[in-house]
């Protein structure tokens, strides 16, 4: 049968194959990028996945193996995956960052919920699923990963200008802590932004599944910095069930996203305990996680509980009795990435007309919404209490004149509004939006 009555028949097939994440088939989604067919009935195929590390591969190749077989005159087909490359940033020193093919940003704008020591255990469990992983520490003040990896006074070595990164049982770090050991970091402002120049740009990785890099908190001089000079695939903020932290997860996603970082996800750490008497989950702080997704329509990555033994990752097994957590992490960790690369999302579209908010949810349907009701709905931690769930904001304290400030996209999956009573922490997801709209009659 020739190839021209056989290519319509294989798109016909691979059309049949869905992506879930991106909700649509790989012809549409773009990943065919070539079919030639030999007279013995041979197909060749390439498709170019989202990232290297795409967990959907295998799913893919045994359907689209299945699928093709099941046509007519089709013996064999030989599929060769490729990936999409990460997008670039115009820096000259960004060559040290060229081999690498996923750099993730571990973030908290708020200290002591546990950032550093999720980065080094997610950064062993990547390397015990078989990836090459680095792991970068840019807390200047404060660097952590020495303790973490137990090499308080490592020697750092020089060549060429390159930093040449400290292997940890077989996983690459790099922190100024190395070369400071116990001294404290006295740096102002612009030393700082150049000391993490230099940490990024003249590390040596070499090639690389994943580099980890773990930020300080807060929002300054050193996430700006990075933010501005390596194109990240993404920030995972971590967090912890209370009003003080989840106030803070909302100023992170804010920076994230004003400065085009797609943030894939929130980390819930000592999100709860496990008693050693009755076997039971104790959530000290609440049960977060539904109220998480509801206020940031972010997806939750992981729920980690406290956890013994969560201190030392100087070794490639360290947290390997928890890998019911690291396992699912990483795959959604893979998966949100992908769908940020692929950027075929599609957003609703916010107006403002008059008192109401008006939404284009780009199916055919709109809705309106008073702002006045709007700000009276908001979920924040200033205006809903963490434990109880109680609103915190009084209806009649919300004036019916209420106007919004400025209207902030959130990725695909929320919106931020500024309102004129001053209060600038109001996300309002895509789900919860819908929520308000009253149905029709």
């Amino acid at each position: 049968m020739s190839s021209e009555v056989l290519k319509p028949k294989i798109f016909e097939q691979l059309k049949t194959v869905i992506d879930p994440d991106l909700h649509t088939d790989i012809v549409t989604a773009g990943f065919i990028k070539s079919v030639s067919i030999t007279e013995q009935g041979v197909v060749d195929l390439t498709v170019e996945l989202t990232i290297p590390t795409c967990p959907l591969q295998s799913k893919f190749k045994v359907e689209i193996e299945q699928k093709l077989l099941s046509i007519e005159g089709i013996k064999k087909v030989n599929i060769h995956f490729t990936s999409r490359k990460r997008a670039g940033v115009q820096v000259s020193q960004q060559n040290s960052l060229n081999q690498i093919h996923s750099v993730i940003a571990i973030s908290a704008c708020k200290g002591g919920v546990g950032k550093s020591t999720v980065a080094s255990f997610l950064a062993r469990a990547l390397q015990r699923s078989g990836f090459k992983v680095g792991l970068m520490d840019l807390d200047i003040y404060g660097p952590s990963l020495p303790t973490l990896m137990n090499r308080p006074h490592a020697n750092v070595a020089i060549i060429d200008e390159q930093i040449i990164p400290v292997e940890v049982d077989n996983l690459l770090t790099m922190s100024l802590g190395y070369i400071l050991g116990d001294a404290p970091a006295v740096l102002r402002g612009p030393l700082v932004s150049t000391y993490t120049s230099q940490l990024i740009h003249q590390t040596e990785w070499g090639p690389l599944d994943f580099l980890i890099i773990d930020l300080p908190p807060g929002t300054g001089d050193i996430q700006l910095t990075l933010l501005q000079q390596v194109a990240l695939d993404g920030a995972i903020i971590v967090t912890t069930p209370q009003t003080l932290s989840l106030v803070d997860v909302t100023r992170g996603i804010l920076m994230f996203e004003k400065l085009h970082v797609p943030v894939l996800g929130v980390i819930e750490n000592m999100s709860y305990f496990i008693c050693d008497n009755c076997g039971k989950k104790h959530f000290l702080f609440g049960n977060g996680t539904a109220d998480l997704q509801k206020r940031f329509g972010l997806p939750i990555l992981a729920n980690i509980p406290l956890l013994s033994n969560f201190h030392d990752a100087s070794t490639k097994s360290a947290g390997e009795e928890y890998n019911t957590i690291w396992e699912p992490l990483i795959e959604q960790i893979q998966r949100e990435m992908g769908k940020r690369r692929a950027n075929t999302l599609s957003s609703p579209e916010v107006n403002i007309k008059g008192n109401e908010l008006l939404i284009d949810w780009k199916d055919g349907k709109y809705s309106e919404i008073p702002l006045a009701k709007l700000r009276r709905a908001c979920r924040c931690a200033y205006c809903v209490d963490e434990l109880t769930g109680e609103p915190l904001l009084k209806p009649e304290e919300v004036p019916e004149d209420i106007k919004i400030e400025q209207i902030q996209p959130l990725g695909h999956y929320a919106v931020s509004i500024f309102w004129s009573d001053g209060h600038t922490s109001s996300i309002y997801p895509w789900d919860f939006l819908k929520s308000l709209v009253p149905p029709h009659p």
